[in-house]
Order: structure tokens, then sequence, then C-alpha cells
């Protein structure tokens, strides 16, 4: 009887719905620009019902329902995006034929859309529609839009040493296109230092090109390290590309004497970051042992976590009971069974998960357009998210 209703009142408010999706899209919202678009979401969560809506000291809005101690529920979705780059209107958070990028259906385009204000406008709304069909619940039921998750989570840390923020289950509305994730690898990053003598460009034999000699490091880490990386069974591919490189002195006429380049790492339990790192330095030795003047530094730094080895997580449907009732709850919307997958991206999921709690994910959108200038979200997926949150919060939190 509930679904019926649910079903109802989402296509009652599909107008309301999809507006609002595209006015978070029409908010810039760069990481560490969030402000506005915190005022937007709280706006409309007090608009919509929720019992208590804070806007804290780093523009994170936090959102509540509130219940009477049973199971409590977070729903986590961040509201920052990364730069729009070459994407032609990226705050205009049209309606499109999605043919265009080979989709069907009707999409909304825009910087954010499927990373993730889809999610997040979905998050909203699905509270907004238990509050009408008048649903009490047990629990807590805690929606947190979170800022600087593309920089490494600080918006999702200080929810948690900040405001005591915690629930018995969390999901993690990022990108599936609508199937059930369960975690993702570890990322890591390492930066190797170059070293060569700078000297005048016009003469260049008077000193050693640092740049020219990272180039041998590139060479070997393309044709030797990455074709031997392994695949997880659980998290699949292990990953490792150049994402930057920079020299010194950055002058026109100056031979460099430095150069960094960064290197990105996405990897499961069986290639820990350790294991990484002494690829990397057997490289720096071998080319040593044949070029005089190479002299090179592997340097890890942690793009996300503290220093480990493996900042990855996956929660296992067989130690953890509520990815079942997730996938039950799923299939009833959907009327079908969604697939368990994990992300091949990073979430701040793993923050959740390395204090025990039982992470999953779902959300509209799909990664592949995550971060491109083809970024959109399905508008049927959307509503259908709306779906899924309130009948997942329903079925997890409980109703008196």
């Amino acid at each position: 009887m509930l679904l019926k209703k649910l079903f109802k009142t989402v296509e009652e408010r599909r107008e309301e719905i999809i507006t609002f999706v595209q006015e978070l899209i029409r908010t810039p919202s760069v990481s560490g620009e969030e402000g506005e678009i915190a005022r937007v979401i709280s706006d409309k969560m007090r608009l919509v019902g929720f019992d208590i809506v804070k806007i804290d000291n780093l523009n994170n809005v936090i959102g509540t329902l509130k219940g009477e101690g049973g199971r409590s529920l977070i729903l986590n979705g961040h509201i920052d995006h990364v730069p729009v780059g070459e994407m032609l209107d990226p705050y205009s958070g049209k309606l499109m034929n999605g043919t265009i990028f080979g989709v069907d259906g009707e999409i909304i385009y825009g910087r954010g859309a499927s990373d993730m204000k889809g999610a997040v406008g979905a998050m909203v709304m699905a509270a907004g529609v238990l509050r009408e069909l008048g649903v009490s619940l047990e629990g807590d039921l805690k929606v947190v839009c979170v800022v600087d998750e593309e920089r490494g989570g600080a918006g999702t840390k200080a929810t948690i040493t900040e405001e005591h923020l915690l629930a018995d289950t969390v999901l993690i509305g990022e990108a599936t296109n609508m199937e059930l994730n369960l975690g993702h690898r570890g990322t890591a990053g390492t930066t190797i230092v170059v070293k060569g003598t700078s000297c005048h460009a016009s003469a260049p034999d008077r000193g050693v090109n640092a740049l020219y000699k990272a180039i041998k490091i590139i060479e070997r880490i393309r044709e030797d390290l990455i074709p031997r990386l392994p695949e997880d069974p659980i998290y699949g591919m292990t990953t490792v590309t150049i994402t930057r490189i920079s020299v010194k002195p950055d002058v026109e006429n100056v031979v460099p004497d430095t150069c960094e380049i960064y290197l990105d790492c996405r990897n499961g339990e069986i290639y820990p970051v350790s294991t990484l790192m002494r690829e990397l330095n057997k490289i720096v030795e071998d080319i040593k042992q044949v070029d005089k003047d190479f002299d090179a530094i592997v340097l890890p730094r942690s793009l996300i976590m503290e220093r480990a080895d493996f900042n990855g997580f996956y929660t296992n449907p067989e130690n953890h009971p509520v990815v079942n009732e997730a996938r039950n709850a799923i299939s009833r919307v959907l009327n079908r069974e969604p697939i368990l997958k994990t992300w091949q991206f990073g979430t701040d999921g793993r923050i959740y998960s390395r204090l025990g709690i039982p992470v999953i994910g779902f959300g509209p959108g799909e990664e592949k357009y995550a971060h491109t200038y083809q970024d959109h979200v399905r508008v049927e997926d959307v509503l259908d998210a709306v779906k899924v949150y309130s009948y997942l919060a329903w079925r997890l939190c409980g109703s008196n």
C-alpha cells in the first residue's frame, strides 16, 4: 500500500523534483565555494518539512526527520563539484533528449548532475515525500549534504568529529546507474622527484635536464609497471596513471633542475601501497645503474586518507544483513533485482566504513559521465531514486 502511495506522490511532485535538481545544477559549487548551494538546500529542507535543519561552519547541510530510538539511516551526498573545464553551458541545468549521449529518455544536463546533484536532490525530496505521506519513522533519517568531497572528504569528516553524526547504516548516493554498490578500491598518491642541473637553455649541454630524465621513468611505468598490475576479485583492476607533471624553474629559457611526477593509484588489498612503492623504487634504481646522471626519489603522499596500505572498503553481504534488506527494497521499487557492484572511483563511504558502520551505495547517474563534458543524469532515474530512498528509509528505519 505504501509503495502505491509513494509512486503516486512522486509523480504528482515530478515537476518540483526536476526543478529542484535543475536549481542545484544552476548553483555553482566548486569545492570550497559551497555557501550558496548550502542555503538553497537548507531552504528546501525547511520547505518540505524536515524536523531539524542545520548548516555548520563548513557549509555542510544536515537535515533530520526525527525518530523515536529505532534504527537510524544517513543518506550522504556531496554538494561540491570539480571545475567545469571544457563543458559548454555547465550551469544550464537544461532538459535534453538523452540520445545526444547515447542515453534513452530525457536528461538533466550540467556540471555535477551525475556527481552528484541528481542524487542530492532526490535525497532531500525523498524526506519530503515521507513527510507528505505522514510516515512516522521509528529511527532518525538524516540527509547529510557535505562539502569538499572532491578534495578529500573534509566535509563528511567534520560531520562526524564536530557534529558527532553517525547512524546504524549509511547510504552513499554517488552514481551507481541505479544498481547497489558495496565498496570501492583504495586511493593512494605518490610523487617522484627527479633532479638535474639547471643552465641557460641556449646551452643545454652545460646542464642535466630533469624533464628528459623524468621521461625515462614515465616510459618504464607505462611499458613495464602498468601491464603487470593485478586484478582484485572484489575491487577490480588495479590502476596507476600519471596525472600531473611540473618543472622547476618553470622558466622558458632555463633548463629545469627539478621535475615532479604525480601518480594516482587505485588499489585493492592484493596490491598494497607498499608494493607500489617497492616497484617504483626498483625502477629508479634500475635507471641509476645505466645512467650516471640520473637522480630521483619516490615520495608517498596519500591523496585522501592518512597513510595506509589500503583505504578502500567493502560491505560484505555475508556479514551485513542490511545489504539484502536494501537489495530487496530496491527490487520492490524498480521491479528488478539490482546488481551488486563496486565503484571505480572513491567516495566518502570509506570514512564511515572505517568506523565499523555498514555502507551501501545507490544513486542515479553513471560513473563514466562524472567529471566529463557530458555530465548529466536521467530524469526517470532521479524520480526512481526518490522512490528508492523513501521506501528504503521506511524499511530500514521502521514505521510506527
